[in-house]
């Protein structure tokens, strides 16, 4: 994550995600995002209401940094192509931006104790489902009848295939995404072949 020159909680958010990736949620305090920030733990709390106000606001600014690839990923890279890039792009984010998940774990479980991290949970949810919906619109060249539900079943592999691959070092994640990739050229070939129908 990139923090704005001269935006105090976008630095905030910066050192919050270094702080917590470092640490872990329960092993870290304001106190120590503050350091990190080289500020104040009372600008802190002026910014974010509490540690997991601060916590949402660290995955929603991640949530939007994928989101704004993605979207760059659907603009520069050709519709035939775009499937596989997806995946790569979201295969290579498992391997090289693990804290980022990590952090994502934390906050769902939190999100099952808490209903103001959840909501945050939902809406973080909610995105990554529009965002993967729109790359499978893209691949498609147009809506699909269940592409809601397709972004769902992909969410929801994305996840727990970076899961399997943080707990299990021998999980074989390239196989896996070689896989899920020939389940999602079936399922595009398969509305194709409705269409025409």
């Amino acid at each position: 994550m990139k923090p704005r020159a001269g935006n105090t909680r976008a630095q905030l958010i910066e050192a919050a995600y270094k702080v917590l990736a470092e640490k872990g949620y329960e092993n870290c305090s304001v106190k120590d995002i503050a350091r990190e920030a080289g500020v104040s733990p009372g600008l802190v709390h002026y910014h974010f209401a509490n540690k997991e106000d601060l916590l949402v606001s660290v995955v929603k600014e991640a949530a939007n940094e994928y989101c704004q690839q993605m979207r760059q990923l659907r603009e520069t890279v050709a519709e035939d192509k775009l499937a596989d890039a997806a995946l790569a792009e979201s295969m290579e984010r498992t391997k090289s931006k693990a804290d980022w998940y990590k952090l994502r774990y934390e906050l769902y479980v939190l999100g099952l104790r808490n209903p103001a991290i959840q909501s945050g949970v939902k809406e973080l949810f909610a995105r990554g489902r529009e965002g993967i919906e729109e790359t499978i619109q893209t691949v498609a060249g147009k809506p699909l009848p269940n592409g809601a539900e397709m972004s769902a079943i992909l969410f929801a592999c994305f996840e727990g295939l970076a899961l399997q691959s943080f707990v299990d070092s021998e999980f074989d994640l390239e196989g896996a995404y070689r896989i899920l990739g020939q389940m999602v050229k079936q399922f595009l070939q398969t509305q194709s072949e409705r269409e025409r129908t």
